[in-house]
This record gives structure tokens, C-alpha cells and sequence, in this order.
């Protein structure tokens, strides 16, 4: 009966919770358009209406797909706007109370609503009709369908007639759905007037930023612009030229503003405002929106389709997936599933196992900002927060074998070390340079990999000439070493008895004749490289010759608990490297056991030398020590990780999560069951 009690008492606790929140948040409305003292706009995907007093609002549609774009007739008594109510993007139209609802338009491209014709009772729409691939037009047609007119302008976005139908206000281009700010590049919006008469163009704004979304009300033309960094209404007279700031709103930017009469109503983070262009006043609408919100409502669900990441167990008796946020550990064979996070409201990512086994590290954004937790891999306590960051994104986190520290990335490019114990941070090294075609997760410094004695870390980072270069940095002195030169070399990991170290580069030359031009082209220029870290140490590739082997009765073995040591003559360690013995392929991600080497790699396709990424599923390979030979272990998957002690893999295939053994080859998989992979 307590039981009972003290879940009925979550359930109703968990209920009243959710409802505050939702009460707490004001609705999201979006492309607003009035009509002397009604305003109608988007919600849902649905088109409501309410006054320009506020209060509660009406549902004009209720469709299941989305309807955009709302505007009003010059008389009010219609509303055209962009539905999908046939599957297509095209222009309907209907009574301002809701309801009959007419197609008007039949063209298979997207159709978007700019409004009505002064004086000719047409919609205004732009659609991508023309024979130049990119450039929109305006069209006027009329409710019925009728009377399709196509404006004289070779390119325009969005225009405004003037009240006698002669000039219009447009835009060339549209960037109302970019989130840039401040864009001052080649695709930056002028406001300009054609005459439809004179056939004459003029740019009225002439302002290196953005100038959108005219509106010609009387004799002045209104547009937003971010001349003072926020996107502010501003008012251009297409006589004498004069501009003049509206609005100053500093924190959100103005968006999708329309116009009726003397007043403009427009989107303000999320709310809706309406300016009064004779006083220069604008206040907020105070919207009520009545519905069940299905979507908002919680529920139980299985996030397999959401994964993000994933690592193993030491000896990979369960695997640990982030999915839509959170972290879950899911056995190899028998046990169930456990969410140690239960955090839907913050966004978990990046978990990885310790090497002894213990504790799952990761990065989450519950305190506001992305920091570094642990939690037991039992999830019997809470996590632990072991960073206070007040801003900025972390990535790529990673243990050291001695389970002792944390390794990550950040957006300043920095790579940093993490005392577990002590919660000390320590700056390794910043790269000066990035890549700019990956995604975050993947800026340098991010393919560093720890010594097998937690004593070094290996890794890449951009130099001037966008050519990566191979560092180690050395725990016990802070010192930073530079061990490759010329070449774009990467992803270096360090073999497990810590006499090499293995990386990728770019330095295999074998270049063929372009199909249709007179140039020379380089395809698969990446091979997989060892550098012999000691001076007299034996080379990995050793030369074969069959020899009498007599044993040294003097030699002793080391005892097992001997512990490693790794140690590195740095003099001409760039010119102990020698080239494994593997075929020029499209090679990523390294990883390393005590018998082989293991790597990503596509014969087919084109790869981008900067674009470290996996674009699609690559094939996992592994190249044996003791035979120097490489054998396909499973193909087709999209990341795999090495567990700590080197005996198994997990992979990432499509949708699926498995483990194999890292002695497998050409294995078909052996995925994990993901039926109970389920959160709130």
C-alpha cells in the first residue's frame, strides 16, 4: 500500500510539474498579418485568429499538415495562405471565420503567400517557376484560380505594391528562414522600387547588411534591418531617400512583419507585437491558445532511431548508447536495460566508459552549459559534476587507461585534461586553425589518444598551411613535441606496449589524368604509418629471413605486474616511420590491441582529405601484427569502438548497436536488442 501511495503521489507530482511548465511558457506564433482589430497567425501548423486586444484564440484550420503564411484580402473578408492539404506546398484560400477552403494554385513547386494586389483583388505569391535553377518570382492569380499573372521582375522574393498598383517593393533574394547574423555577404537584401510604368529600377537602402521585408504603407516604404546589429523596423522615403529607425528592440531580432492600415504586427521572440506607425509605440499581444497539445504531452518512448554514440565495457559485456539525449547501458546477452541519466529536459552525449570499469563519463547540459559528469555504471547514485563552465560546447571526451583522468575538446579548439579526484583542469594545447567544412564534433583538436602508462597524449592539430601535424604531449613536463613535418598526417594512437606509435597520412602520391581536363588528380592518397618511439628500438616491420632460434638461458621474464613505462627519444623520431604494408585507401579512426591494428576504410567514393568525418558506412579492418596482413572484420558500419582491454568491438550499423569479438573476420554482426531502449 505504501508502494502504491508513493507512486501515485510521483505520478500526480509529475503531473502537476508538466502542467506549470507548460502554463509558464508562452506559445510560439509565428507569420503574423492584421486587419484593422484582428490579427491571424501560426500556431501548430495551424492558422488561429484572435483581436489586437489579445485575449483567447480562435482555431481557423485544424488540417494535419502545415499551413503557413496567412494574409489578409484588402477588404478583410478572405485569408489566402500556403497549405498542404494535398501533399503539396500551393496557395489556398478561405473566410476570415475558417472554413471554405478552396485550392487555388496546381504547380508541383513550393508556393508561398506575399500577400494581395491593392486594387486588383489577387494573391501575391512567389514560387520557383523560372528557367534559371534558384531564382524566385511573384505571381498574382486570382481566389479562383484565375487570371495567373506573372511580374515583370527577372528575380524577386517578396514584394509591396504601392496603393495605386504602379511601383512595387521587393527583395531580390530570401533569407527570412537563415538564422546568420549580421550577414553582410553576396546574398545580403537590398530594398529596391520598380516602376511598373517607367521600367525603372531603384536601391533605396543601399546598406551593406540586411534590408527585408518592404511594406509600402502611404508614401513610405517599411522594412526591417540590422543596421544597429537587431533586425529593428525602419521606414525609407522613396523620394528623398531618408531612412529612419522605427523600433529598437535590443535583445531579439523582428521577424515576418505585415501590415494593415496603420499598424504592423511582427514576431518578437516567440510573441507578437503591434507597432502603431503614427505614434512609433509597439506593445504586446496577449494570446491565450486553448488546446490539448497532444505533442506536448509526455509519454513513453523507444529512442533506438536517435542514437548518437556509443562505447563498450571494458570486456564489452554491455555496450553504452547515447540516444536523444541520454545515456543508457544495454547488456550484450542477458540483463536489461538501464537509463543512468533520466534527464530528458538536458541534452547527454559523448559517454565513455572507464577503463576499469567503474564510472561513465560524459557531457551534459543540466546546470545550462555543457560540463563533465560521472555516474556509476550501476546508476545506484546520482551523477557527479566534476566541471562548472559558465559558456561554451565540449566534445570528445576520452579516459586515460589508469581511469585517473578525462581528456576533451571545447569551441575555443582547446584541448584540456580533467583530474577526476581533484577536478584539476589543465590546457594541453589550442590550434590557431580549423576546418571549416566539419561539424563541431569534429573541430581540432579531437583525434587525441592517450599512451598505454597515461603518461603522453598523441594527437593532430592545423597548421598555417591547413596541413595537420602529429604532436605528443608529455604529462610529466607540460612539454609539447611536433613529430611529423611535411605531410597531413592524423589520428595517431599508440600501440599497447608503448614502443610505437601508428598514424594516418596523406603522403601516398599516385597521381592519374582527369577524365575530361588536361589535369593530374591524386585519389586514395592516405596510408597507415609507425613511428618507432625509441632510437634503438627494433622496427615494426621486421625483414624476414628463417634463422635458427636458440633460447638465452640467461634472459628472465618480466614479472606480470611490472608496470609499463612508455619512453620516447624524440631526436629523429620523424625519421623512424615506416609504412605499414596496406593498399592507398580512404583510411579513418585508429585503434589498437596487444595483436592488431584496426581502421576504417572505403575503396569507393570521393573523400575530402580535411573532411575527417564518416559520410557513410565504411568497412572495419584489422591488420595483424604477428601475420602483417589485414582481414575485413565487418563492413558496412558507421563507427565502431576498441574496448579497454582490447578483446571486443561495438559497432554502429544503420540503426542497429552490436558486439563482436575483435578476433572476428567478415563478420555478419551481432546486434544488441534495443526493444527496451525507452525514455520519457
Amino acid at each position: 500500500m505504501k508502494n502504491f501511495v508513493s507512486i501515485a503521489g510521483f505520478i500526480l507530482f509529475f503531473n502537476l510539474a508538466f502542467l506549470n511548465q507548460a502554463n509558464s511558457q508562452g506559445p510560439l506564433l509565428r507569420f503574423p498579418d492584421i486587419h484593422e482589430d484582428l490579427i491571424v497567425f501560426v500556431h501548430g501548423e495551424d492558422i488561429w485568429s484572435v483581436s489586437t486586444e489579445g485575449g483567447v484564440a480562435t482555431r481557423l484550420t485544424i488540417h494535419d499538415g502545415e499551413e503557413r503564411y496567412p494574409r489578409f484580402s484588402p477588404d478583410g473578408n478572405l485569408i489566402a495562405f500556403t497549405g498542404y492539404y494535398d501533399g503539396n506546398p500551393d496557395v489556398y484560400v478561405m473566410n476570415k471565420f475558417g472554413g471554405n477552403i478552396t485550392r487555388v494554385t496546381y504547380h508541383p513547386g513550393f508556393e508561398e503567400v506575399i500577400g494581395w494586389h491593392p486594387d486588383k483583388n489577387k494573391i501575391i505569391f512567389s514560387a520557383y517557376r523560372s528557367d534559371y535553377p534558384g531564382y524566385s518570382e511573384l505571381f498574382l492569380i486570382s481566389p479562383d484560380g484565375t487570371g495567373l499573372e506573372k511580374l515583370i521582375l527577372h528575380e524577386a522574393a517578396r514584394g509591396s505594391f504601392s496603393a495605386d498598383g504602379n511601383k512595387i517593393a521587393y527583395n531580390k533574394v530570401s533569407r527570412e528562414n537563415r538564422t546568420w547574423k549580421r550577414y553582410k555577404g553576396g546574398t545580403a537584401q537590398d530594398i529596391y522600387i520598380y516602376d511598373l510604368k517607367t521600367d525603372e529600377e531603384t536601391n533605396i537602402s543601399n546598406f551593406e547588411g540586411t534590408d527585408r521585408m518592404p511594406m509600402w504603407i502611404n508614401d513610405k516604404v517599411y522594412f526591417t534591418s540590422d543596421r544597429d546589429r537587431v533586425l529593428n523596423i525602419y521606414s525609407a522615403d522613396p523620394v528623398s531617400g531618408q531612412i529612419e529607425q522605427i523600433t529598437t528592440h535590443k535583445n531579439y531580432d523582428i521577424r515576418r512583419p505585415e501590415f494593415g492600415g496603420n499598424k504592423i504586427v511582427y514576431e518578437l521572440g516567440g510573441d507578437l507585437m503591434v507597432l502603431d506607425i503614427n505614434t512609433k509605440r509597439s506593445a504586446k499581444v496577449e494570446i491565450e491558445i486553448l488546446t490539448d497539445m497532444p505533442e506536448a504531452r509526455p509519454y513513453l518512448k523507444n529512442v533506438k532511431d536517435n542514437i548518437t554514440g556509443i562505447d563498450c565495457s571494458p570486456g564489452g559485456e554491455r555496450a553504452v548508447i547515447v540516444a536523444r539525449g541520454e545515456i543508457f547501458t544495454v547488456p550484450f546477452k542477458e540483463g536489461s536495460t538501464r537509463n543512468l541519466t533520466r534527464s530528458s529536459g538536458a541534452r547527454d552525449k559523448d559517454a565513455v566508459w572507464s577503463p576499469d570499469g567503474k564510472n561513465i563519463a560524459y557531457i551534459s547540459d543540466e546546470s545550462g552549459e555543457y560540463n563533465v559528469y560521472i555516474v556509476d555504471q550501476l546508476g545506484e547514485s546520482d551523477p557527479k559534476q566534476l566541471t562548472n563552465f559558465d559558456d561554451g560546447y565540449r566534445h570528445s571526451l576520452r579516459w586515460s587507461p589508469d581511469s585517473k583522468m578525462l581528456t576533451f575538446t571545447d569551441h575555443t579548439l582547446t584541448l584540456n585534461i580533467l583530474d577526476v579526484e581533484s577536478k584539476k583542469l589543465t590546457s594541453v594545447d589550442k590550434a590557431e586553425y580549423e576546418n571549416i567544412d566539419v561539424s563541431l564534433d569534429v573541430k581540432p583538436i579531437y583525434d587525441f589518444n592517450w599512451s598505454p602508462d597515461s603518461r603522453y597524449i598523441a594527437y593532430s592539430k592545423m597548421d598555417e598551411d591547413q596541413v595537420n601535424k602529429v604532436y605528443i604531449y608529455s604529462i610529466s613536463d607540460n612539454s609539447i613535441h611536433a613529430v611529423s613535418t611535411i605531410f597531413n598526417d592524423f589520428h595517431p594512437v599508440f600501440s599497447k606496449d608503448g614502443n610505437y606509435l601508428f598514424f594516418i597520412s596523406n603522403r601516398r602520391f599516385n597521381p592519374t589524368f582527369c577524365d575530361f581536363e588536361w589535369e593530374m588528380v591524386y585519389k586514395k592518397t592516405s596510408g597507415i604509418y609507425c613511428m618507432t618511439l625509441q632510437k634503438n628500438g627494433e622496427p615494426f616491420i621486421k625483414l624476414k629471413s628463417d634463422e635458427v632460434e636458440i633460447a638465452d638461458d640467461s634472459e628472465t621474464d618480466k614479472e606480470e605486474s611490472e608496470e609499463l613505462t612508455v619512453n620516447i627519444d624524440w631526436e629523429g623520431l620523424s625519421e623512424r616511420v615506416e609504412a605499414l604494408p596496406v593498399k592507398r585507401g580512404n583510411y579513418r579512426y585508429l585503434a589498437t590491441n596487444e595483436n592488431a591494428l584496426y581502421f576504417l576504410n572505403k575503396d569507393e567514393g570521393d573523400f575530402n582529405r580535411f573532411e575527417y568525418r564518416v559520410p557513410s558506412s565504411m568497412d572495419l579492418y584489422s591488420f595483424s601484427f604477428d601475420e602483417q596482413e589485414e582481414a575485413k572484420v565487418i563492413e558496412g558500419i558507421n563507427s565502431y569502438k576498441l574496448s579497454s582491454d582490447g578483446t571486443q568491438i561495438v559497432y554502429k550499423k544503420g540503426k542497429d548497436i552490436g558486439i563482436i569479438k575483435s578476433s572476428a573476420t567478415d563478420s555478419k554482426g551481432n546486434n544488441l536488442k534495443l526493444t527496451d531502449l525507452k525514455m520519457w
